[in-house]
């Protein structure tokens, strides 16, 4: 993008929808973990991103046909059928991340951003809450596919 030229439309809309979740899903920080919570009183990882793409009329849809254990692709079907997959290095605050622990995905979060740095902000079992913490570690070799909500009207 050139300094001299505005954004187009649809960029700024765009970076209005990703802070918008951003800003959505960081009401969610400290809420405690919850195998297929679907309120403040306990969330998972998929119950948080069902519960902020409602919250800002994104998607409606909601699946808790998943175990604690990953079994197949299941839990990844879900993302498929309601948002738009895209390359994991296209991934931008607001974006979903999709991670595995060995074979199967089982885990996603929200992409964010604090002090220019990635971060990942999830509901984590082993921590019992919702909680944003560096991308670094373990979950950059852990993911497995990225995702993009689709923007309202589209």
């Amino acid at each position: 993008m050139h300094a001299d030229r505005p954004p187009s439309a649809t960029a700024t809309a765009i970076g209005d929808l990703a802070d918008a979740i951003v800003a959505e899903a960081r009401t969610w920080l400290g809420v405690p973990w919850r195998h297929q919570g679907r309120s403040r009183a306990g969330v998972d990882c998929a119950g948080l991103v069902v519960l902020v793409a409602r919250a800002l009329e994104l998607a409606d849809h909601d699946s808790t046909a998943y175990g604690r254990r990953a079994q197949g692709q299941g839990f990844v079907e879900h993302f498929r059928g309601h948002m738009d997959g895209i390359a994991v290095i296209q991934a931008k605050p607001g974006d979903v991340l999709v991670f595995a622990d060995q074979a199967y995905p089982c885990h996603c979060g929200f992409l964010t951003e604090r002090l220019e740095r990635p971060h990942l902000l999830h509901a984590h079992a082993t921590r019992r809450q919702v909680i944003e913490e560096p991308y670094a570690g373990e979950w950059p070799a852990k993911i497995k596919f990225a995702f993009r909500f689709r923007s309202p009207g589209s």
